[in-house]
């Protein structure tokens, strides 16, 4: 195996988020170890834009949709609608695909995410018999939103408008050589509701940290050093209500516990992060905007990771771990594969009122239960903090069904 094309609707983090910068790490780490890797991406221009970062060639296709759907603009519902339906069968993308497929003739296709490329992507590689992996990061596959909560609630199966619009991912998922779940809870969940079930090579593989990038050394400490001894809860990561943030807010509020801070961390929909800000207006609690992660898990004592849909794998409570720090987080989707209860973290239902005040009481509470659990998370981390491992998983996996 000497190429490898990842298929994904962006290439840069700012456009995506972390189905992105898992992509790219595994991309450049493939370049590092003398494969040829190259990035089949969209973009809002007409025709081809080639670049080139860290090793890796890029190519971006202009996007043959209603429009381009990076995070930054927000699309009125019908003007989205009108995406999704195209977007579960986009005939237009194809020739595209074919043509780069064509001329660059990769070994293996890593497809990262399908979104402005559509199922048809999995027939058209297929089609020109060429082996495929489909790395599914979330459930866009099954749900065009990708969270499986509608309505405050989250979804047991697949509504009427997901099952209609992912009928040809169910029927066109078997062309896939290889699929891959970046937790076991995701993979799970897709072969339940009948995809990928002919296809033979089935595995996940959790995502890894890289100490690198977050500035972690060998040896750390968890208790957080300098003057002001309150103990504080962190929040890191995209402020929105599937996050949960309202539910550890109100329960926050409620603690009558002296010297115990709130950080939250990450952006949102401008609007709905003023009246959170109005809402919740406390000394306690602080709003940072978007702070490097590196930066910011430093700074707190614990971290809460209150998901109200079943997140497939949080990133940060990997990162958490890798810092030293106490997790408390959601009992659902693949959270309760990283954390372990009463060990490095604790665990609850957010259904059941009450539960996430409680276990905010017993962290904060307890100075040494938080120290001991602080210990316990580094240790337990470790695997996900192998960043050559895990890249030698994907490529062997690639080298695999390569051989066919």
């Amino acid at each position: 195996m000497k190429k490898v094309l990842f298929l994904n609707p962006y290439d840069d983090p700012r456009d995506g988020g972390g189905a992105e910068v898992i992509m790219c790490r595994l991309a450049e780490s493939f370049a590092r170890r003398g494969l040829e890797a190259v990035v089949l991406s969209t973009w809002a221009g007409a025709g081809f834009q080639r670049i080139a970062r860290n090793g890796v060639r890029i190519i971006r296709a202009g996007i043959r949709n209603v429009y381009w759907p990076n995070i930054k603009v927000r699309q009125r519902s019908a003007k989205r609608m009108l995406f999704h339906l195209l977007d579960s069968y986009n005939p237009f993308m194809q020739p595209i695909l074919r043509q780069v497929l064509q001329a660059e003739k990769p070994d293996v296709v890593e497809i990262h995410n399908l979104s402005c490329w559509s199922a048809a992507a999995w027939g058209t590689i297929a089609g020109m018999k060429i082996p495929s992996v489909q790395v599914l990061h979330d459930n866009y596959v099954i749900c065009p939103k990708t969270t499986m909560h509608k309505n405050g609630a989250n979804c047991k199966g697949q509504c009427t408008s997901c099952r209609f619009l992912r009928l040809t991912h169910r029927r066109l998922s078997s062309h896939v050589s290889a699929v891959v779940g970046v937790s076991r809870f995701v993979l799970d969940r897709h072969l339940g509701l009948g995809y990928f079930t002919d296809v033979p090579i089935r595995r996940a593989i959790h995502n890894v940290c890289d100490p690198g990038q977050l500035g972690i050394g060998a040896s750390l400490s968890s208790a957080r050093t300098g003057k002001d001894k309150n103990v504080r809860i962190g929040f890191i990561g995209r402020v929105e209500a599937v996050k949960g943030i309202e539910l550890l807010l109100e329960s926050f509020v409620r603690l009558e516990i002296p010297n115990v801070e709130l950080s939250i961390a990450g952006g949102g929909e401008t609007e709905y992060v003023k009246r959170l800000r109005f809402r919740f207006q406390s000394e306690r609690i602080r709003f940072l905007g978007r702070v490097r992660p590196r930066d910011f898990y430093p700074d707190v004592d614990i971290v809460a990771v209150p998901s109200l849909w079943p997140d497939t794998y949080p990133t940060v409570v990997t990162e958490a771990l890798a810092f030293g720090k106490p997790v408390i987080g959601s009992r659902r989707g693949g959270i309760p594969e990283i954390i372990r209860h009463g060990d490095n973290g604790l665990l609850f239902e957010p259904d059941n009122a009450g539960e996430l005040s409680s276990a905010l009481v017993k962290l904060t509470e307890d100075a040494e239960l938080r120290d001991a659990m602080g210990r316990a998370a580094r240790a337990s981390v470790e695997r996900f903090l192998d960043h050559d491992a895990w890249v030698s998983t994907h490529l062997a996996l690639c080298r695999e069904v390569a051989r066919g």
